[in-house]
This record gives structure tokens, C-alpha cells and sequence, in this order.
């Protein structure tokens, strides 16, 4: 029987076995640098995204500052009229009639015209794009003040 076993382990049988588990063991090896290569690729990819999107941020900024004109300009003095006129004896009252009236302005007309100033300074908030309205009325925000 002892012979029978070497000649078979000295034959054919035993270097087919061994080139099998040789051939295994390669398969596992080229299977974990695939998985390993798609990971890299993965990565690799968000990385250029992400580079993209910074860069498609910046040139959108580039492009309103070359654009603002005149209109910046108009805004801040609008904005900054009634700081600078409640220095002044002579609009001091105006400016205190305007806040007024402004203080019986409808909700959303306030809303509004604070969202025109901030986009046209282009002042965003990180999460602009997820940001839904959140459906206030006039009624609700005068239950609250009352």
C-alpha cells in the first residue's frame, strides 16, 4: 500500500494538486488587488469631484465680482442710510417714521427683500440647497409678537 501511495504522490496527481492550490492562491491575490484598484479608483474619483466642484465654486465667484457694478454700491448705502441718518438732527425722525412702517411690512415682503441683499453680496449658507421655506405666515409671526 506504501508504494502504491508514493507512486501515486510521485506521479501526475500530486504536481496537478499542487499547481491547483498554486493557481488558488493567485486567483485570491489578483481577486484582493481588484477589490484594492476599485477602492483607489473610488477615492481617486470624489477627490476630482470635490476638486471640481471648488473649482466651479471659485470661477462663479470670480465671475460676480467682475460683474457687481454699480449696484453694490447702492445697496450698502440703502442698507447703511438709517445708521448714518441717526446721526443727523435734521432725518433722525424720518429715519424713525421709515423703521416704523417697515415694522408693519408683511413677513414675507421682509423676507424677501433681506434675500435680494444677501444674493447680491452672494452670501450662502453651506446648506442653501437643502434649505426648504418654512411656510410662516403673517398671522403666525403676529400670534408670536403679541
Amino acid at each position: 500500500m506504501l508504494k502504491g501511495i508514493l507512486k501515486f504522490l510521485s506521479g501526475g496527481a500530486a504536481e496537478q494538486i499542487g499547481e491547483y492550490f498554486d493557481n488558488r492562491q493567485k486567483l485570491k491575490q489578483e481577486l484582493t488587488l481588484t477589490k484594492l484598484e476599485g477602492k483607489i479608483a473610488i477615492a481617486q474619483a470624489t477627490a476630482t469631484a470635490k476638486i471640481k466642484q471648488q473649482e466651479n465654486i471659485h470661477s462663479w465667484e470670480m465671475a460676480q465680482i467682475a460683474n457687481s457694478g454699480y449696484k453694490d454700491e447702492i445697496v450698502l448705502g440703502v442698507i447703511l442710510y438709517p445708521y448714518i441718518g441717526s446721526f443727523i438732527p435734521g432725518i433722525q425722525d424720518s429715519v424713525l417714521v421709515g423703521f416704523q412702517y417697515l415694522a408693519q411690512m408683511p413677513y414675507w415682503a421682509v423676507g424677501l427683500t433681506v434675500t435680494i441683499f444677501l444674493a447680491i453680496y452672494g452670501i450662502r449658507h453651506k446648506n442653501a440647497s437643502k434649505l426648504a421655506a418654512p411656510g410662516l405666515r403673517d398671522k403666525d409671526v403676529a400670534e408670536v409678537k403679541e
